[in-house]
């Protein structure tokens, strides 16, 4: 595992996110050992520097990828569902993306930092 970054914890495995060299997301048992990866670049995925990630109550995960300035939403396999957001300094848009969260009612919050240093909120 190279340079772990950001860990989530379910009922039965262990999700760590590795954002540098080559950005993966490692899902481990609970003991530590490796089931498999869902994310790498390369295939298909478009994901350049994943920085944090959640969960929505479907089980998707909800990454913000700083590079590409956007949120990427993928299903419980792995597969990109869609992409929220562009680079830019209007609502909607990013700069440099960072933390990421989804309420009980599904909305998106996330946080852009650097130059616009805001909170937005989707529904």
């Amino acid at each position: 595992m190279s340079r772990p970054f950001d860990v989530k914890v379910s009922r039965d495995c262990l999700y760590v996110l590795c954002p540098f060299s080559n950005p993966c997301m490692l899902v481990l048992t609970l003991e530590g050992d490796m089931l498999h990866s869902l994310i790498t670049r390369g295939e298909g995925m478009d994901v350049s520097y994943p920085y944090f990630f959640c969960f929505d109550s479907l089980n998707n995960y909800v990454i913000s990828d700083s590079s590409s300035h956007s949120i990427r939403v993928f299903s419980p396999e792995g597969n990109l569902l869609h992409t929220i957001g562009r680079e830019g300094h209007q609502p909607g848009m990013f700069y440099c993306t960072k933390g990421v969260a989804v309420t009980p009612n599904r909305r998106l919050v996330c946080v852009s930092k650097n130059v616009n240093y805001c909170l937005q909120i989707f529904c």
